[in-house]
C-alpha cells in the first residue's frame, strides 16, 4: 500500500487494530468447474489477418546500442556463469572441475508433491535435486524451450532473432529493463497513471516523466504523436522508451484496443524508440475478444515483453520471463549473472509443469478469470449508487476500480486519515503518479480479496466518507471566500 511520512498522523492503535483484524479468504461461496477450453483459442494473442507494419526495418544488432544505458553496455560475461551454461549442455559427458556448485547429496529434501485442481507433481530423486540446484542464468533449459513454444503459439511473433529470459516476477523484469535503457534524466514515456513498481524503478535516474493522458480505451496515440512531434520540432532529447500495461491497466482497468496498439507501434518506428509490454492481466480479461499484444505485431524489434503468472497461479512464485530481442536478452542476462545468478530453480521447475500442460493451465487460467470476474461484477453493483459522488469506468479487465471523487481536488486526507479511521483501506490516487505529492482526486478500489458479503458495507462507508470529504471542501472554498 502507498505511504509516505503523511501516514504518521494516523492514529497508531488504530492501524494495529485494523491490520489484526479478521484474515479475508479467497474462497468463493459459488463452486467453479473445469471447463472444457478450447486451448488454440484461449491461447491466441495475434491476428492472423493483422495488418503488419512493413515501412520500416528491422533493428539490427548493432542498432541496439544507442539504446543501452551506459551501465549496460559496460557488463562483461562471468566466466564462471558461461561454466555452469556449458555443464547444462554438455552433461555428464566431461568430468568437471569447474563449477562450484553443492553438491546434491547433501540436500535434505528427499520429495516434494503438490496437488493441484487438475493434476499433481511430484520431484523426487534426480528430479528433485535438479529443481534444488544453480542454474544458467538464463533460465532452467527445459523451461526455456517451453515458453519458447508457448510465446511462438500464443504471440506468433515476425520472425526475428529473440530469446528468453526467466526473471524473479514481473517487477524484476521492469527494473531489468530500466536498468538496461536509462541514464539519469532521460524523457521516458509511460500513461499518466502507471503501475507505482515501475515508478519506484525510475526513481533514482530521477527521469523526466512524458505521461501520455488516457480515455476508457486507454492511452491515446494522438495525443503520443503530438507529444513527440512537439519535442523533436523543438529539439529536445527523444525518449528511448514506452512503459505500458495494455490489458487491465494498473491502476485504470484499460484495456487498449488493436488499432491503437498498431498505432503505437507505428509511433515506435517513427520516433525510434522501445516499448516495453507489461502484461500481467492478459488472462484477466474479461470480454469475450482476446486482443493482439505489441508481441505479435513486432516486426522491427523493438518490444520487450513481460508475462507473469502472479496474479492468476501465485504471487510467491515469482513466475515471470521477458520475451526481447536477442542484442538485448543476452544484455539483460549479463545483469541477472551479477544480481541473482538465476531466478529460483524450484520455482522455475513448478512453472515448467504448469505451462506444458496447456489444457490444465487453461482450464486454471479460466477459473481464475471467472474467479475475479465474479468479484469485479459484484463491486460494480454495489458501486453503481455511488456514480454520482465518484464517475468511473467499468472495468474491462485487471482487478482495478478507477474512481474520480468529484468536489475533492486531492484525495489523500480522506484515505489516510476519514476512511482509515472508519476501518476502510484504500489506495489514492498519488501513489500511480510519478510525483506523490501532487493533489489527485482518483481513488483506486481492488475486488481480488474483499469478500462478497463485505462489498456492500465497504461501499456504504466509502459512500459516507466521499459526502463527508465533499463537505468539508465546500466549507473550505466558503472559508476562502468568505476571508477574500
Amino acid at each position: 500500500m502507498f505511504v509516505t511520512s503523511k501516514f504518521g498522523k494516523v492514529n497508531g492503535e488504530l492501524a494495529k487494530k485494523l491490520f489484526e483484524a479478521r484474515s479475508v479468504t479467497l474462497l468463493s461461496k459459488k463452486q467453479f468447474s473445469q471447463k472444457d477450453v478450447n486451448v488454440d483459442q484461449f491461447f491466441k494473442f495475434y491476428n492472423e489477418s493483422g495488418k503488419c507494419e512493413d515501412r520500416y526495418k528491422p533493428l539490427k544488432d548493432r542498432d541496439y546500442d544507442r539504446f543501452l544505458s551506459t551501465r549496460a553496455s559496460r557488463r562483461e560475461p562471468s566466466l564462471t556463469r558461461q561454466m555452469t551454461s556449458l555443464a547444462y549442455k554438455v552433461g555428464k559427458d566431461m568430468i568437471s572441475l569447474a563449477e562450484g556448485m553443492p553438491n546434491e547429496q547433501v540436500f535434505p529434501y528427499k520429495r516434494l508433491a503438490l496437488d493441484t485442481r487438475f493434476s499433481s507433481l511430484v520431484l523426487e530423486g534426480k528430479e528433485l535435486a535438479a529443481a534444488l540446484q544453480y542454474l544458467p542464468s538464463q533460465g532452467l533449459p527445459a523451461l526455456l524451450s517451453e515458453l519458447r513454444k508457448f510465446q511462438s503459439e500464443a504471440h506468433r511473433p515476425p520472425e526475428l532473432p529473440r530469446d528468453i529470459l526467466v526473471t524473479n516476477g514481473s517487477q524484476h523484469g521492469i527494473y531489468q529493463c530500466v536498468e538496461l535503457l536509462l541514464e539519469p534524466g532521460d524523457p521516458v514515456l509511460t500513461s499518466e497513471f502507471a503501475y507505482t513498481g515501475f515508478h519506484g524503478a525510475l526513481r533514482p535516474y530521477q527521469p523526466e516523466i512524458l505521461g501520455i493522458p488516457e480515455d476508457k480505451d486507454g492511452m491515446l496515440p494522438e495525443t503520443l504523436d503530438s507529444v513527440l512531434a512537439d519535442r523533436l520540432r523543438r529539439g529536445l532529447k527523444m525518449p528511448k522508451m514506452l512503459y505500458i500495461t495494455p490489458t487491465g491497466s494498473n491502476p485504470t482497468g484499460t484495456v487498449l484496443p488493436e488499432d491503437r496498439r498498431r498505432r503505437i507501434y507505428e509511433l515506435a518506428c517513427k520516433y525510434d524508440f522501445l516499448i516495453v509490454e507489461d502484461d500481467p492481466y492478459i488472462f484477466l480479461n474479461y470480454s469475450d475478444h482476446n486482443v493482439p499484444s505489441f508481441l505479435s505485431m513486432d516486426t522491427c524489434g523493438r518490444v520487450l515483453r513481460l508475462d507473469s503468472v502472479s496474479k492468476v497461479v501465485s504471487a510467491g512464485l515469482r513466475g515471470a520471463w521477458i520475451t526481447a530481442p536477442k542484442p538485448l536478452l543476452e544484455r539483460l542476462e549479463l545483469h541477472s549473472q551479477v544480481e541473482l545468478l538465476h531466478s529460483c530453480t524450484l520455482s522455475q521447475a513448478i512453472l515448467l509443469e504448469l505451462v506444458k500442460n496447456r489444457k490444465s493451465f487453461a482450464s486454471h487460467l479460466t477459473f481464475a478469470r471467472d474467479f475475479y470476474k465474479q468479484r469485479r461484477d459484484a463491486l460494480h453493483s454495489a458501486l453503481n449508487p455511488l456514480q454520482r459522488l465518484a464517475p468511473f469506468e467499468y472495468p474491462t479487465a485487471g482487478l482495478y476500480f478507477w474512481l474520480r471523487v468529484n468536489g475533492v481536488d486531492d484525495v489523500y486526507n480522506m484515505v489516510f486519515h476519514t476512511a482509515f479511521e472508519r476501518g476502510l483501506m484504500l489506495v489514492p490516487g498519488q501513489a500511480f503518479l510519478y510525483d506523490t505529492s501532487a493533489p489527485c482526486p482518483y481513488l483506486r478500489l481492488t475486488f481480488s480479496k474483499i469478500r462478497l458479503e463485505d462489498m456492500d458495507a465497504a461501499v456504504s462507508t466509502l459512500a459516507d466518507v466521499i459526502r463527508y470529504e465533499q463537505q468539508r471542501a465546500e466549507q473550505k472554498q466558503k472559508r476562502v471566500a468568505t476571508e477574500g
